[in-house]
């Protein structure tokens, strides 16, 4: 077997190399962890280990929004769900629109779009 001398450059080179390799698969493995539709975000939430897991799947400042009760009935293992939808809200000043788009697709896809009644607008307004 043959052995490779480096000088000190190609030791600097090799070493910022393997630095930022190690640094893009931790940012690659991090980016594919995290849930990015709504298929993904219930399947990490009922085959959670425990609530924490959950817990971590939050934005933070809105830990007070977090339902345990309804948390602990999704991952309960006699639960499955029916479906999973996937909805955004457009809100302007004087009317909702709600766009349904697919989950678990690579790209969004527009199902549906409805403008909210004033008082399902008002509810998610509060």
């Amino acid at each position: 077997m043959k052995t490779v001398k480096l000088n000190r450059s190609q030791m600097t080179i090799a070493i910022l190399t393997l630095t930022v390799v190690a640094f893009a698969v931790l940012q690659i493995k991090d980016m594919m962890q995290k849930p990015d539709n709504s298929l993904t975000l219930y399947q990490e939430i009922a085959f959670a280990d425990d609530m924490e897991a959950v817990e971590a799947l939050m934005l933070e400042g809105y830990e007070e929004n977090l339902n345990p009760e309804a948390v602990e009935y999704m991952m309960r293992a006699d639960r499955q769900a029916l479906g999973i939808e996937q909805f955004t809200l457009v809100d302007f000043h004087d009317r909702t629109y709600l766009v349904e788009s697919s989950p678990g697709t690579d790209q969004l896809y527009i199902l549906n779009i409805e403008e909210l009644p004033e008082e399902i607008r008002d509810y998610f307004e509060e």
